[in-house]
């Protein structure tokens, strides 16, 4: 901050001070040394603020040279003379180090090593972020950093900047070229596919290499699948190529690992292999419905949640007890009907839940399997199936009900859009209790009489459930022109309410975040339905053995982290309500060597502005006595006005 506005505001919070011991204070004998002590404590805080640069004092000064290692995965690549590049660096920053520098090793976290420790370090960093440690170096009293890199950092203008704010003079070290080297960049194939369904894949490679073409070899779950020969790429450039896994038919339900690797030897073995998880009929499921009553309904409402929700959407029909008929599969052959409790293990899953003709017996299935399922779309029967979204309703009543001019709601903008008399009628209309709000659109029994509510919206807590109170919407979706446009604005505007400010595909469960999760970061677990519950967390790696075992309470975002994992395949089970289970790999894949190689002018920082060394002293923020001041005046104040009297 410059001197002006830092004087500015010293001032105003000089005269505040002054101001309230001599206007608002009951009168003390000590009132000036009060003052006086806050005066000295909102000084100090001014002065932090402002942070000039301090001339450095020889006498018991703090070291003002730094050596900075970058230990980030691409360090442990192989340098154009075939010498790792880790011992050249580590060499050459244990002699910088030797004249009385201080050294920090910026891994996966930022270290101080002694210089003969530095044999057991290694460079495990995900990738190269030196902002971090420049600023723990100028904090600690570093006026002159040795950046010693191969300059491939993740974050050059944060560090730069860093540097530039926190006023240290930046040097690199450069260490050699590395030598030639392929990256796997990306390997793309779809998270799911359906079975009928041709599984299509893409993988793209970066780098140089000594040869003009390299083959990449898929594998699917271990299993050769395809050799793919691939031009080498250019300096800068990419070279890609697509392949095809076959129907997913052929390769059977399920979870399958699929495997892209690089098979030319280079520099940096951990970018040669990408992983992926392709899941052949899916459980997990975005929308789904189920019909314990089949009607016209599904046929036409299925479609309409698939396109606004942008989510993956199954649908089943009840055809006998215990027995649900996928929708997309023809009664007379395919895949067979589910039992009842395979489709309760699919509903735990689903973002969205519809539910149609619900009764007494249908609650009993689906209230435990959707307890957490935070978006329920539901269409009741009787009073018994409405009282499961906690809506109390009467008899169905007979008759004829047309559409009436809706009342204010989160859909009134679409619902308001109908004309009244206009649309074909509703019937089987559920009465709805008194003193029961929430309607969304309202009908009229022959357009008159008194209105009875026919769509109501509930929402408790984080649940968000859409009731709907009468029969024949589909009527509208089988005539043409206007009555099909307003079914669609209909259910387009309950389907959004309904998922707003939800992630997409986030159905309940605690579970990874994904099934490949990036190396040397912390993992990141999804809660969706158990927010604010606490729940066992158990990781085991490949040998059973539990690498974590922890009590965990879900916060309110449903997102939480828990330590980073070596790579390797790792099995997890969650304990909580019901307990859930399942797998995820942790890739040994290191994306570092993608980054360019920075030329060291661009790492380098030596003046400020107006050409001023920043060697010529420290940043007030890192003097230590300042804030044993600051603390003093405001232990001295707070005893002060207690002896005194003052609250």
């Amino acid at each position: 901050m410059s001197p002006v506005p830092a004087l500015f505001l010293l001032l105003a919070a000089g005269g505040f001070c002054g101001w309230v011991y001599y206007r608002r204070e009951f009168k003390v004998r000590s009132r000036p040394l009060l003052l006086a002590a806050r005066l000295a404590t909102v000084v100090g805080v001014a002065a932090i603020i402002w942070n000039p640069v301090i001339p450095a004092t020889p006498g018991g000064a703090p070291p003002a040279r730094f050596v900075i290692l970058d230990a980030s995965a691409s360090m442990s690549a192989a340098g154009e003379d075939g010498t790792p590049l880790w011992e050249t660096a580590v060499e050459r920053a244990r002699a910088l180090a030797g004249g009385g520098a201080r050294l920090l090793v910026a891994g996966a976290v930022t270290t101080a090593l002694d210089p003969a420790s530095l044999d057991a370090a290694e460079p495990g960093g995900a990738e190269s972020v030196l902002a971090d440690a420049i600023r723990v170096a100028a904090e600690a009293g570093a006026r002159r950093i040795t950046l010693v890199t191969d300059g491939r950092v993740a974050d050059p203008v944060a560090a730069t900047s860093i540097a530039r704010r926190l006023r240290v003079s930046l040097e690199v070290d450069s260490l050699p070229r590395a030598a030639a080297n392929l990256s796997l960049a990306r390997l793309v194939l779809p998270a799911s596919a359906e079975r009928g369904e041709a599984v299509r894949g893409s993988i793209e490679v970066e780098g140089t290499a000594d040869t003009d073409s390299v083959t990449v070899t898929i594998a699917v779950d271990g299993r050769p699948h395809a050799a793919l020969r691939v031009a080498a790429p250019g300096d800068g450039a990419i070279a890609t190529a697509t392949f095809n896994l076959g129907d997913a038919a052929a390769l059977g339900p399920g979870t399958h690992r699929v495997t892209a690797r690089i098979g030319h030897p280079d520099a940096f073995p951990m970018d040669d292999e990408r992983v992926a998880i392709v899941e052949i009929d899916p459980e997990e499921t975005g929308v789904l419905l189920v019909s314990f009553a089949p009607d016209w309904e599904p046929r036409f409402l299925l479609p309409v949640l698939d396109q606004v929700t942008g989510l993956p959407a199954r649908g089943f029909l009840r055809t006998g007890p215990g027995r649900f008929q996928p929708m997309d599969v023809p009664a007379g052959g395919g895949a067979g009907p589910i039992a009842g409790d395979a489709l309760q293990r699919l509903l735990r899953r689903a973002a969205m839940v519809v539910a149609m003709g619900v009764d007494a017996e249908a609650v009993e299935l689906l209230e435990p399997a959707a307890a957490r399922t935070r978006r329920l779309l539901l269409f009741p029967r009787d009073g018994a199936g409405a009282a499961m979204a906690g809506v109390a309703t009467g008899g169905a009543l007979p008759g004829e009900w047309y559409v009436d001019e809706p009342p204010p709601s989160p859909i009134a903008g679409e619902a308001g859009r109908f004309a009244p008399g206009g649309l074909p009628p509703l019937n089987g209309i559920l009465p709805v209790a008194d003193g029961e709000g929430g309607a969304a659109l309202n009908v009229r029994l022959g357009g008159a009489g008194d209105a009875e509510g026919a769509l109501v919206l509930r929402q408790e807590g984080r649940r968000r459930a859409a009731v709907v109170l009468a029969r024949g919407f589909w009527r509208w979706a089988f005539r043409d022109g206007e009555p099909r446009e307003q079914y669609r604005r209909l259910w387009a505007a309950v389907g959004g309410w309904l998922m707003a400010d939800e992630p997409l595909g986030a159905g309940p469960g605690v579970r990874p975040a994904a099934d490949v999760l990036p190396r040397g970061v912390a993992l990141r677990w999804r809660g969706g339905g158990y927010e604010g519950e606490e729940v066992t967390l158990t990781v085991r790696d490949s040998a059973g053995s539990a690498v974590l075992d922890s009590a965990v309470t879900v916060p309110a975002a449903g997102l939480f982290t828990s330590p980073a994992l070596p790579p390797g395949r790792y099995g997890y089970a969650v304990a909580a309500a019901d307990t859930t289970a399942g797998d995820f790999e942790v890739t040994s894949f290191s994306g570092d060597m993608l980054h360019r190689p920075l030329d060291p002018a661009e790492l380098t920082v030596r003046a400020g502005p107006g050409g001023t060394s920043f060697e010529s002293g420290r940043p007030l923020r890192t003097w230590p006595p300042l804030y044993v001041v600051i603390l003093a005046a405001l232990c001295c104040e707070w005893v002060g006005r207690r002896r005194a009297g003052l609250r």
